[in-house]
């Protein structure tokens, strides 16, 4: 009886625990979710221009103000791949593209910067979503499983995950041009949608989703992007690679831009 209550006594103990450590985990008044990092550098100078020019400071509903910046980075940030993913939020503007990583790095920042808690949510997915912008052999080139990532906001006393900001507007208008007698599911391109012309990328208080169909591993949550790139440092010296920097990138910019100019 005595060894039964003990294990009884450590299980509930135990139980205890992990309830506390997913409160706080789930906590969005904690300072993790809004505090800035040397990725999430919401105080540059080029952030703080940015927010008072948009007048983003200024917006009283919430609602209002999250589509506003979520509009911002999805189509005004250019999709496309940059030379290095581990970038600041300031950098990722200044560049004015980017991909996954990237732009949720920008969307963080952004987010941070007027006080809506966020965290970063890790995948891999498969390379069948280059399909299309890479062919041949540089296709081969490509590693069969790419780290991802979208971002998480507390809204409204819930989690919502934002992932449709990654494939802006102009880019996606003109690839449904190219396919215009395309229905339902499409995996390539840079989509991976179950509705190729209307996939939920608008921002309606819920989820907004465009390439999270072909993930293969959840690699959990983080406070921050600086967070994911010290346990997953490979989804950076990915991008150092002379493969990448020499025959994936340039073809996947050069699809990309002749997509969205129509071509």
């Amino acid at each position: 009886m005595l060894v039964r209550k003990r294990f009884h006594d450590l299980k509930s103990l135990h139980c205890k625990a992990a309830f506390v450590e997913r409160e706080r985990l789930e906590q969005p008044n904690s300072s993790e979710y809004i505090q800035e990092t040397k990725l999430l550098n919401y105080r540059d100078a080029s952030i703080t221009h940015l927010l008072e020019t948009r007048g983003w400071n200024s917006i009283q509903d919430e609602s209002e103000l999250i589509g506003s910046i979520y509009a911002f980075v999805r189509d005004e940030i250019a999709y496309g791949y940059t030379k290095s993913f581990e970038l600041s939020s300031s950098q990722i503007l200044h560049k004015g593209y980017g991909n996954c990583i990237t732009k949720t790095i920008l969307l963080m920042g952004l987010f941070r910067a007027v006080g809506i808690p966020c965290r970063f949510h890790a995948f891999t997915v498969n390379k069948i979503l280059f399909r299309g912008l890479v062919k041949g052999l540089r296709y081969n080139m490509i590693s069969e499983t790419i780290h991802h990532s979208w971002v998480e906001i507390f809204h409204e006393g819930s989690w919502i995950e934002i992932e449709g900001h990654i494939i802006d507007r102009p880019y996606l208008k003109n690839l449904q041009a190219k396919f215009p007698d395309y229905m339902g599911s499409f995996y390539g391109y840079g989509l991976a949608v179950l509705n190729f012309k209307n996939p939920p990328i608008q921002w309606n208080d819920e989820h907004t989703y465009v390439q999270n169909k072909v993930i293969e591993k959840d690699l959990g949550r983080y406070e921050s992007p600086d967070a994911f790139f010290r346990e997953f440092p490979e989804a950076e010296s990915c991008s150092k690679g002379f493969r990448y920097r020499h025959f994936i990138r340039p073809s996947l910019n050069k699809n990309i831009i002749a997509i969205r100019s129509g071509k």
